[in-house]
């Protein structure tokens, strides 16, 4: 019994840490991807007015 509360106690630690890392790693993906709108349109603003 005891031994099947320490294995469930692990999995619930390692699928937190994943999540928790797989959440930061989403919001970089996003700031990068906004990032590359900014740009691109920065660019097709100044193409526009060439």
């Amino acid at each position: 019994m005891v031994q099947m509360i320490a294995c469930n106690l692990a999995v619930l630690a390692i699928a937190g840490i994943y999540y928790a890392w797989r959440d930061r790693h989403a919001k970089q993906f996003q700031k990068r991807a906004v990032l590359r709108d900014r740009v691109a349109y920065m660019l097709w603003v100044t193409a526009q007015r060439a």
